[in-house]
């Protein structure tokens, strides 16, 4: 691993184009472009609302952003207390394996130590085995009994009765 100096801060709303381009990399990474519904517009709304629904720390690299979390809080019923939510993590290919996601992690870490967060969870794809691996070396169980349920669109609509 290089030793580099990473800097890791939050977003600013000057940062929502390079944030909207990262979630567009993030998408074309994980094999759904298709589904990329993000704009500047929707972004704006929900990142730099009062108070704000999700929060981005950006990494960068000699004064360049070269990865991305996006992450909110959630809660536990049976720990009863806060725990966060990790929704993107990408650091682009040039720069994995150099320290840049254990950064990212590691200061989401430093979040939910200081909030109190039961724990910390997120998805990764089965067919992400380097992901698979690096998260392991972080320390994370990858959870085989659990499955991701989603209802989205129209589905939502049609539960919802309308």
């Amino acid at each position: 691993m290089a030793n580099l100096d990473i800097k890791i801060r939050e977003a600013e709303l000057a940062d929502l184009e390079l944030i909207l381009d990262f979630i567009s990399q993030k998408s074309e990474f994980d094999g759904c472009k298709n589904l990329l519904k993000a704009t500047a517009d929707k972004l704006q709304k929900t990142l730099f609302c009062q108070p704000p629904l999700v929060r981005v720390l950006l990494a960068e690299v000699a004064g360049k952003a070269v990865g991305f979390a996006l992450f909110y809080s959630s809660y536990s019923s049976l720990l009863t207390q806060p725990c966060l939510w990790l929704d993107d993590l990408f650091v682009q290919a040039p720069m994995r394996g150099m320290g840049v996601g254990t950064a990212l992690l590691k200061y989401l870490a430093q979040i939910a130590e200081s909030t109190n967060c039961g724990r910390m969870e997120w998805t990764v794809n089965t067919a992400n085995a380097p992901g698979i691996a690096f998260y392991e070396k972080q320390g994370a169980r990858i959870l085989e009994n659990i499955r991701v349920c989603r209802i989205d669109g129209n589905a939502i609509n049609l539960l919802a009765g309308k």
